[in-house]
Parts: structure tokens; sequence; C-alpha cells
């Protein structure tokens, strides 16, 4: 019979406790439960501003299917925003932006090599240098409260 999800990991906290103890245990589930919040508020708020400062619509970012300047950037600036500062793997940025993994490695690669010498990367690069600030603040404030 197999076993469910439920059994599968309950016997793995049972495990855990006898190797670390119920206190020990205890600390790094709730350590393990507000890293994982924070990056998700994280993941959030990098999404938001970026839509605010393309101009588009978080489903425009996420499922839209036209294919105009604003939105393609919009999902490099985020995708690059998600990998540097949420420190997660490409899989799931994919996964956040619901799309294909090979193109998210397509725009985390052009997005970060953007060359200053043409006008329309330096605008990108601007425009990522502004989000970087106001994430940064965010993520002390975000800190700061959760500290």
């Amino acid at each position: 019979m197999p076993k469910s999800n439920s059994t599968e990991l309950i016997e793995e906290l049972l495990k855990t406790i006898d190797r670390v103890g119920l206190k020990k245990t205890i600390q790094r589930l709730k350590e393990t439960t507000n890293q994982l919040n924070e990056v998700e508020v994280l993941q959030e708020f990098i999404i938001e501003k970026t839509c605010n400062t393309f101009h588009i619509t978080r489903q425009t970012l996420l499922t839209g299917r036209q294919n105009t300047p604003n939105r393609t950037k919009a999902i490099g600036v985020c995708c690059v925003l998600l990998s540097n500062h949420c420190k997660i793997p490409q899989t799931k940025i994919a996964s956040v932006m619901r799309k294909d993994t090979s193109n998210i490695n397509k725009y985390i690669k052009k997005y970060q090599n953007l060359d200053p010498n043409f006008k329309l990367d330096l605008e990108i690069i601007n425009i990522i240098d502004n989000l970087n600030t106001e994430i940064n603040e965010f993520n002390i404030d975000l800190n700061i409260t959760n500290g």
C-alpha cells in the first residue's frame, strides 16, 4: 500500500525530532516558514513594481500573449530582479512568471548583459537601478518588520 503525503510527512518529522530534538525541529520549521513568507512577499513586490514601471497589468505580464515592447522589457527586468533579490533558481522564476525555463534563461542573460552605450539598453539599466533601490528599501522594511 503506497504511503500518503501526510504519512510520509509525519514519518519525516518524527525522524527529525529523534535526530535533533523537538525544540530544534520546531525552531527550524518556524525559520523556514518565515523565510518562505519573506521570499513570497518580495516576489509579489517585484512583480507589482515592474508592472507599474512599465504600465502593464499583472495579467499582461504573466499570461499576456501580445508581443509589445513594454511587456517584453517587463518580463526581462522582472526575471533579473527575481533572480538577484529572491535568490531562487530559474525553474522557480519560470513558475512564478508562468514562462518556459529556457525563455527565462534567455531573458536573464540578455538583461544582465545590457550595453550602456546603446540608448535603449541604458534606459533599461536605469529602470533596473531604480527598481533595485526600491526593492532594497522594501527589503530593509520587511526585515525590520519581521526581525
